[in-house]
């Protein structure tokens, strides 16, 4: 919901864009209309700017429950939400993802010598 376009229809004015950009255009126009003296017209534009706060909040909501829910799901998850190749997001001192912390070196020379 956070990339969610809104297409707002104000008392005079068209307004596209997320809700955080719809939000800070109705609060500018507010600012416009308090300086040019319209108590009204600022008023009103900015109760359509709570509007879109109101949502704004919503997202934050719903994303940090997203986040908490993920943390206890998972816990091994980068900061994209993959997990690693050991399903715990990390890899042992080799690069793999085996739980061995050989040398891969060492291990190269076992396999010449024994063949």
């Amino acid at each position: 919901m956070r990339h969610q376009t809104f297409d707002s229809n104000g008392p005079d004015v068209r307004i596209r864009g997320n809700a955080f950009q719809v939000h800070e255009k109705y609060l500018a126009l507010a600012r416009d209309a308090q300086s040019s003296g319209d108590r009204v017209a600022a008023e009103n534009y900015l109760q359509h700017a709570e509007h879109y706060y109101r949502i704004i909040e919503l997202i934050n909501e719903q994303a940090e429950a997203s986040n908490q829910r993920n943390a206890r799901q998972g816990g091994g998850r980068d900061g994209n939400g993959h997990a690693g190749p050991n399903g715990n997001g990390m890899l042992d001192g080799d690069g793999d993802d085996d739980g061995n912390d050989e040398d891969v070196g060492a291990n190269e020379e076992q396999n010449a010598v024994g063949a």
